[in-house]
């Protein structure tokens, strides 16, 4: 793949399942704290990856900070370049299984 935008993206700390992840955007000057990433796991065979959240206290309810269109190469970018620095620092596989 043929990448449009510089992404770099380092894991911040473990949550729960998943971990929160800082992503740079170089060509615009984005950067991005708290992505939400979690690896493959027994209901879901595939990562997620998910954009910063804003909860509405007391409501149950949340807004996500940053909105992105999904089929666009800029959140492919990012999509891909949260899961590499989670697998580079939990050790996974592209599976989710350590290597």
């Amino acid at each position: 793949m043929e990448y449009e935008f510089e992404v770099e993206a380092e894991v911040h700390k473990p949550v729960g399942a998943g971990y929160r992840v800082k992503a740079l955007v170089h060509d615009l000057g984005l950067y991005i704290n708290g992505m939400m990433v979690f690896p493959p796991n027994d209901e879901h065979e595939d990562w997620a990856v998910y954009p910063p959240l804003l909860s509405r206290a007391g409501r149950g309810k949340y807004k996500y900070i940053v909105e992105f269109n999904k089929h666009t190469a800029l959140w492919e970018e990012i999509f891909e370049a949260c899961i590499e620095a989670v697998q580079a620092e939990a050790g996974l596989s592209a599976t989710g299984e350590p290597i």
